[in-house]
């Protein structure tokens, strides 16, 4: 059947003729050499004849016109034909790093497939290791936003407090002056994830009880902001190339114009980067033999489905940006994502080697300036006219490019918004884990060839891929509904969330007992699935209706409509939707972290916000 994905004849061929042992040797010698000449000089030129004689073939670049200034390629060769070893931005992106300090590796292998990869070092499916970031702001109890040494000292503070609850201490700063990143060190299951989730949500309010600063962890950051980024270069140089490239597009001018006037933000104050304030929980899972194709198969199809949309639809809820409760949506993040032309959406990134002119999109990118990671390179889009990358799409990445010497090359979903509920996120993740193990096993078996999946109506139904019209069009559907949107599969039926995860649980005792390589019992299927269900139709009949109840009743936690019970309580704060309400909202960030310290402290030390 018709789809982007590379055909699985194109694999075979690739293979043939550039053997992915050959490529792996290639890849070794090239970063065993590269580390070596780092650690003796590294300077602002490719050592092209060192690397030549490590790798045993002719090292080049893409563009050999001796700009060590531009972004580049730097490719090897087997049988005459090219293949990536490594890129590098320009100049304009590498702070005080040199050139050779600013190669970064291509870590897939695009001779991997369904044909050979049971050679490699991943020989059977099995479940993956899953790690995740959840992104949150902070804000003064005045609603003022922090200062650095503010955020500083609640990094710190987190830290302690993470060690003694024996979960990953990694916290980093992002762009916003009043956001950080939480990590989940990778786990596997239901049970595990949840607990791990439940301890960053300890540390966090913890860390805001002794620091004084308040979470929100929200899709979005809520309260009135001076919209202040960090001082930080690669933020600075960041900024500068969304302007850049959102200055091609007059249309997206009047739409940051337009969300402005919707927030109440003063003509001028604000950019692109500044009003997209959108906080997510951003999934990496590990991708099989480093396979470039099984990246493009489980980005085309799991990462666009039915699944992701309902997915996103249960962590959804956040109507307020910036004091203001829009009159329309109980979820903002997606309308702020489609602020920046970066933010549109990606039907398949290019692959250098897999995709019809995919190493000159890949390398344009680089040389235009137009990226500032290698990996973004990938994210091609130019349907608009112009060559950009969408690096802030709403579906997800394919990462070649972890600096880690296990040479990890990942998937990662950035289309799930950051939730309050350790629960509803713990679920989502696992479903990550469990749909990313069939669609492995089904690579395993078919390649990227769709024909077998959409001939099995479950599989396509829950797994397939929506056409671009059907995913946006739910997305825009379920912020403004939240968890009560009527969702539509791939096989076109249209089912409430709790039949959808009811349908799914089915699919997946079925699929996973076809996979002899994987551990996973009923009950680890029903862990995650009757949990979905109960939260989002509990058998009693009664669901959360409040803050406290969402988020601290023992009896109600985690049920109900999130965004609509955070909307409910703006109401009855005496809000009106659409104004400018900074000091109400403030009242519900007021409530939510009273909730969260009755819930994890046991209720000490609670704030009034009276």
């Amino acid at each position: 059947m018709d789809s982007r994905l590379p055909s699985n004849a194109d694999l075979v061929e690739y293979s043939a003729a550039l053997p992915w042992r050959e490529i792996e040797q290639q890849k070794r010698k090239f970063n065993q050499t590269l580390a070596q000449a780092l650690s003796e000089t590294p300077g602002d030129s490719l050592p092209v004849e060192r690397l030549s004689e490590a790798v045993g073939v002719p090292v080049t670049t893409y563009y050999d016109d001796g700009d060590a200034r531009g972004g580049n390629v730097i490719l090897a060769e087997i049988n005459g034909r090219r293949h990536v070893l490594g890129a590098v931005v320009s100049a304009r992106y590498r702070g005080k790093k040199s050139f050779l300090q600013s190669v970064v590796p291509y870590n897939f292998n695009p001779s991997v497939n369904h044909t050979n990869i049971h050679e490699t070092d991943d020989p059977v499916t099995r479940m993956r290791s899953l790690g995740a970031e959840i992104e949150l702001g902070l804000v003064n109890h005045d609603g003022g936003a922090p200062s650095e040494a503010q955020v500083q000292n609640y990094i710190r503070v987190y830290r302690e407090h993470a060690h003694r609850l024996g979960i990953s201490p990694q916290v980093d700063r992002e762009a916003g002056q009043y956001q950080v990143e939480a990590h989940i060190a990778p786990v596997i299951g239901y049970q595990k994830t949840r607990a791990a989730l439940g301890g960053i949500l300890t540390a966090l309010a913890a860390s805001s009880q002794e620091t004084g600063l308040l979470t929100t962890i929200l899709p979005t950051y809520p309260v009135n902001s001076d919209f202040k980024l960090t001082e930080d270069p690669k933020v600075q140089t960041a900024v500068d190339l969304m302007l850049e490239v959102n200055g091609f597009f007059p249309e997206y001018a009047q739409r940051l114009a337009e969300a402005h006037e919707r927030y109440h933000v003063p003509a001028g104050s604000c950019n692109y980067v500044q009003m997209f304030r959108i906080q997510g929980c951003h999934i990496h899972i590990d991708l099989g033999g480093r396979s470039e194709a099984l990246g493009l198969l489980t980005f085309y199809t799991m990462l666009r489905s039915a699944s992701a949309i309902a997915n996103a639809a249960v962590l959804k809820g956040g109507p307020f940006v910036n004091g203001t409760c829009d009159p329309e949506r109980l979820c903002t993040r997606e309308y702020l994502r489609g602020v920046t032309v970066t933010g549109r959406y990606l039907e398949l990134p290019t692959s250098p080697h897999l995709s019809p002119q995919g190493l000159e999109r890949y390398a344009a990118l680089l040389r235009l300036e137009r990226v500032n990671a290698p990996g973004r390179a990938m994210l091609y889009d130019d349907e608009l006219g112009e060559m950009i990358s969408v690096m802030h799409n709403p579906i997800g990445r394919v990462r070649p490019d972890l600096a880690t010497s296990k040479r990890i090359c990942t998937l990662e979903s950035t289309g799930m918004p950051a939730c309050i509920s350790a629960s509803r996120m713990a679920a989502v993740l696992t479903d990550f884990e469990y749909s990313h193990v069939v669609i492995e096993h089904y690579f395993r078996r078919h390649g990227c060839d769709l024909e077998p999946m959409a001939n099995n109506r479950l599989m396509w139904a829950v797994l397939g891929p929506l056409d671009r019209e059907t995913f946006l069009r739910l997305q825009d559907a379920s912020d403004r509904e939240c968890t009560d949107v009527v969702i539509v599969t791939a096989t076109g039926q249209e089912m409430r969330l709790s039949e959808f995860y009811e349908l799914k649980r089915k699919f997946m005792h079925r699929a996973l007992l076809e996979v002899d390589s994987v551990d996973i019992t009923p009950r680890d299927i029903d862990d995650v699935y009757v949990s979905l269900t109960r939260m989002l139709e509990p058998p009693s009949g009664y669901q959360a209706q409040t803050i406290h109840q969402f988020v601290a009743d023992p009896k109600l936690k985690s049920t109900g409509n999130w965004g609509q019970i955070l909307k409910n309580a703006f109401l009855e704060a005496g809000g009106v939707p659409g104004a400018h309400q900074p000091d109400i909202v403030m009242k519900i960030v007021y409530q939510i972290n009273d909730a969260l310290r009755t819930r994890y402290l046991s209720g000490v030390g609670t704030h009034s916000s009276d």
